[in-house]
């Protein structure tokens, strides 16, 4: 049964300036990301094996269109006037070979940070680099 206590809102940092959610300050202004196993049906066992899918890539107003259903509005108009709130997405995950992962797809962790993949640049290839291995292989999920 999932535990319906507070969602947990890491601060997360994200380089990934190509894509529609980034503002400057490595700022991500979605209202959740998702962490996945980068392959199907795989298990994540590094950093390089996970994906944020919540990636939109920032190329056109389309984009930004395709986007704007995921924007965290409040946090996002506080963050832009300097009332000093931080920008804090909540953050799905089912890698669950992640040592930070909950029975509840929750990171349970104080920040994440999303970087692109090496050598893959202005594509949908980022990794979340706070991912941790727990040493446990397990079922894996994956967001249909």
């Amino acid at each position: 049964m999932p535990n319906n206590t507070k969602i947990p809102n890491p601060e997360v940092k994200c380089s990934v300036n190509a894509c529609t959610h980034w503002i400057p300050g490595n700022i991500c202004s979605a209202g959740n990301i998702n962490i996945l196993n980068e392959t199907v049906n795989t298990t994540s066992k590094s950093k390089e094996e996970t994906i944020c899918s919540t990636f939109e890539k920032r190329q056109s107003l389309d984009g930004f269109i395709d986007s704007a259903d995921n924007i965290n509005w409040v946090e996002f108009a506080e963050e832009l006037v300097g009332i000093g709130r931080q920008l804090n997405p909540t953050v799905t995950c089912i890698v669950d070979t992640c040592k930070y992962h909950n029975e509840d797809d929750l990171c349970q962790i104080d920040s994440i940070e999303i970087t692109y993949k090496k050598n893959n640049e202005y594509n949908k290839s980022t990794n979340c680099t706070t991912f941790e291995y727990d040493g446990k292989s397990t079922k894996d999920k994956n967001f249909s």
